[in-house]
């Protein structure tokens, strides 16, 4: 099986790549053509071929491996080629079922180097990028919005807040912020992959290759040398992950290389890093966690939602402050909720809840809610025993996505295509 990729295309600020994919693998892509718009800011005609392929190749070179195809292309970065020839077999090791039969083949392995010394940094808003940011705030490290990961892009409120905040944030530091958008994500049959290769696809597998992908034509226009990316997780999370530092700091293209940061902190220890800067409240009020609200301020009813408010309010910080509506009620909801098992809780969700239980204290001085009761019952809540309901969880997904307004036509029909392609599979038909 071969995947060509014989041209990028520019057109504007967006690129654009309609690869070509055998019959077996078509069922992974829900749209012909890939697209990527960069703001004003990034010249790509500046960028060359070689360096505009990496997004493309960063997202369809982890198919590649777990299948066994092979990727032809016309130029690629030599050191990126380089570089993901290294990573394959990571890869192998860490998910030995992959195939990883397949190799990539440029006809043409540029050398480029832009000589750059400055720091660029994927920036959700969110726990761990803002970490990353506060840690090395000191050597100004410029931001990378980068849309349309979870939320589409067709909700255009949610994306324009997002970049208010983080413009707002560049702004007052004194750095750069970057904004690139697409639904290469979103592209992407990232339900049937897990499914296929039974891995959760985007957390696991291909989600960090993929921003540092879409990073490279910033790095070439403005010249940055180091690109940073939050961890998500530490060596104790044991289940196979190529989101691990053993990956991330092999990548590197023209002379950039990549820093995968404070891999040694769990979510929780990196919150309490937060709760303890100063000037935090600057940063915590616009705090963004949650990619199921379209509004300007995190649900505050989905588990992402309910593991921030606990770990907030670990810390002693009032949640209702950080971008969070918090009242009496909220604490006894998230009870009731594990209660009545409503939550799924796959292994790296429980791994950061067992990780809030490892930091309560042993006296819980601050009460804000009613916080002080359920942290005391959340101390001995065993997660190892924990099992959802599919049918209340089911039904709780269904509600709270109604109620945050993420039902709607273009996100119903690619989930109808996603899941036409799994019964086609299913059937042996795709």
């Amino acid at each position: 099986m071969v995947i060509g990729i014989d041209r990028i295309e520019i057109s504007g600020n967006e690129l654009r790549c309609r690869p070509r994919l055998p019959r077996g693998l078509r069922k992974y892509l829900l749209n012909d053509t890939l697209a990527v718009r960069y703001d004003s800011s990034v010249d790509l005609e500046k960028c060359g071929e070689s360096i505009l392929a990496i997004p493309i190749v960063s997202l369809l070179a982890p198919i590649a491996w777990a299948a066994g195809a092979d990727i032809r292309i016309h130029e690629l970065d030599a050191a990126y080629l380089g570089a993901l020839i290294k990573i394959k077999d990571i890869f192998k090791d860490i998910f030995p079922w992959f195939s990883c039969a397949g190799g990539i083949y440029a006809e043409k392995a540029v050398v480029n180097d832009f000589g750059g010394g400055g720091i660029l940094l994927p920036f959700s808003g969110g726990v761990d990028s803002l970490a990353s940011y506060l840690k090395y705030k000191n050597d100004k490290p410029n931001l990378v919005l980068i849309s349309g990961v979870q939320v589409p892009l067709f909700e255009r409120d949610y994306w324009r807040g997002m970049r208010a905040d983080i413009d707002r944030i560049a702004g007052r530091d004194g750095v750069k912020a970057f904004h690139v958008g697409g639904n290469l994500f979103r592209d992407l049959n990232f339900e049937l992959l897990s499914r296929d290769f039974m891995v959760e696809w985007l957390e696991d597998v291909a989600g960090g290759l993929c921003l540092l992908g879409l990073c490279a034509p910033i790095t070439a226009s403005r010249e940055f040398g180091t690109v940073l990316i939050a961890s998500g997780h530490t060596a104790a999370y044991t289940k196979p992950s190529a989101a691990r530092p053993v990956v991330d700091n092999e990548v590197s293209w023209a002379g950039v290389g990549v820093i995968h940061d404070s891999y040694e902190l769990r979510r929780q220890e990196k919150l309490r890093y937060i709760c303890q800067h100063e000037g935090k409240m600057v940063y915590l009020s616009s705090l963004r966690v949650c990619q199921e609200s379209v509004v300007s301020e995190n649900c505050g009813r989905c588990e992402k939602c309910f593991r921030t408010i606990t770990g907030l309010a670990v810390e002693g910080v009032n949640p209702g402050e950080c971008n969070f509506r918090v009242d009496e009620g909220t604490y006894r909801y998230i009870k009731d909720c594990f209660l009545k098992g409503k939550i799924a809780m796959g292994d790296s969700r429980r791994f950061e809840w067992e990780g809030i239980q490892k930091m309560l204290p042993a006296q819980i001085d601050t009460d804000i809610n009613g916080s002080r009761e359920f942290l005391e019952w959340l101390r001995e809540f065993d997660f190892s025993k924990y099992r959802a309901s599919r049918l209340r969880s089911y039904i709780w997904n269904m509600r709270r996505l109604y109620g945050n307004k993420r039902m709607k036509l273009p996100s119903i029909g690619r989930k109808a295509k996603s899941y036409y392609y799994i019964i086609l599979s299913r059937l042996g038909l795709a």
